[in-house]
């Protein structure tokens, strides 16, 4: 009996489409046997058709041109190339030409992704981006499948391996941040411009794209609070621990009376919170459920193979299911949530030297303003340089600015999740 073949013209051979081609290889006869078809790489877009690779591929399948990819007779269009254009164009022109598209490209979702959705319905094909989320994570289809029944009521997660790799090992090895990021840049983790990583965008796009499944909307972009993890110091790790907290990038999206909140911000967890407890370069998503409750997902978020295998299940999926309407993307003004200052309870990291910078005088001068004070952690070194740590509640931005103006210290506060958030 014959099988039916699916051409498959495959956007960026990098890391990822390497991975592409790899799992469709291995995994071939099992996707035959299940899927009825057969899936084959016809024609795959390049920068450098003549460039080494760790994958091989027929000199006729390799292309630079765009053109003839979308001229091959493709059935599904896989974009991995990353970045916002060309990627845009070359996935507008691929749903306007009928084909099915799957991407792994969470920057061009997050800018672009309500005008491609409205595209894809209009055009009546599959739009499909697991991959785009948390890697080997199957968190989209999960969370379609809870959607049936409960309400989502919040999203909690570290959804960048680099960043979470980068503060394990400051933690258990009390290195600086550019010690660990020269490593995770040497060990394939970073890349050589690491901005999207280490300052929050990547995990930022991750969120946006969530919400707007969860929530059937998001905040634009320029709304949503995020901060990220280069001017983290061992000190703050450090006493953090101490404290008995780790500090991890946390992604968190929540609806309230007031609308959707989103942010990205690095965040002190009770060392027994389930989020404190992934470490390296995993990922994890936390769901609450108004029947479930709490769930927790966790996987290699980044790298060749688990993005790979969530690009093919996306292949094999579209392939078994007929075409129906993709909820429609919407964005909603809104306040940008406040990051740290105000937040009820914060653990808070100052640093200084000076007459006035005493741990009494300190504390004096918060209880004097309202702040409650939980615990506090006191470290000098020998040159008389006052480094505390503090779990407080009250703490607000012009507190933050008398203690750096009259006191003399640097401060950096982080909000506070609790075990049972």
């Amino acid at each position: 009996m014959s099988v039916e073949v699916v051409k498959v013209g495959l956007l960026g051979l990098g890391t990822v489409g390497g991975g592409v081609i790899k799992t469709i290889h291995s995994q071939q006869e099992k996707l035959a046997a299940r899927l009825g078809k057969r899936i084959e790489i016809v024609k795959a877009l390049v920068r450098d058709a003549e460039k080494e690779r760790a994958v091989q591929m027929g000199r006729t399948v390799l292309t630079t041109d765009f053109d003839e990819v979308l001229h091959s007779g493709v059935d599904i269009v896989v974009e991995v190339m990353g970045g916002v254009e060309p990627a845009y164009d070359y996935v507008r022109a691929s749903i306007e030409k009928g084909c099915h598209v799957v991407t792994a490209n969470k920057e061009l979702l997050a800018k672009r992704g309500a005008e491609l959705v409205e595209l894809a319905n209009r055009h009546q094909v599959h739009l499909a981006y697991e991959a785009s989320v948390a890697g080997g994570i199957p968190i989209l289809g999960v969370l379609r499948q809870f959607l049936r029944t409960n309400d989502i009521t919040g999203i909690r997660g570290i959804l960048n391996g680099t960043t979470n790799f980068i503060l394990t090992k400051m933690e258990a090895e009390q290195l600086s941040y550019q010690e660990v990021l020269r490593e995770a840049q040497e060990l394939g983790y970073a890349e050589a411009d690491p901005r999207s990583d280490v300052e929050g965008f990547d995990a930022m796009y991750k969120l946006y794209i969530l919400a707007q499944l969860v929530y059937g909307e998001s905040l634009p972009l320029a709304e949503v609070s995020r901060k990220g993890i280069a001017d983290l110091t061992c000190g703050q790790i450090r006493i953090a621990s101490e404290l008995g907290y780790r500090i991890k990038l946390i992604a968190q999206a929540n609806q309230t009376g007031d609308g959707i909140h989103l942010s990205v911000e690095p965040t002190a967890l009770p060392l027994d919170h389930p989020l404190a407890q992934i470490q390296d370069s995993y990922n994890a998503v936390q769901l609450s459920g108004n029947i479930v409750g709490d769930l927790l997902f966790t996987g290699r978020g980044a790298g060749e193979m688990p993005t790979a295998s969530a690009v093919v299940e996306d292949l094999a999926y579209l392939l078994t299911q007929p075409f129906t309407p993709h909820p429609v993307w919407k964005e909603r003004e809104g306040a940008a949530k406040e990051l740290s200052g105000g937040r009820e309870q914060s653990l808070c990291y100052v640093e200084g030297a000076g007459p006035a910078a005493t741990p009494d005088r300190v504390l004096q001068f918060l209880r004097a303003s309202g702040v409650e004070v939980h615990k506090l952690k006191v470290q000098f070194d020998l040159g008389g340089v006052l480094r505390a740590g503090l779990i407080t509640s009250g703490l607000h931005e012009e507190h933050t600015d008398l203690l750096r103006s009259d006191f003399g210290l640097q401060v950096r506060c982080f909000p506070l999740l609790h075990a049972s958030e």
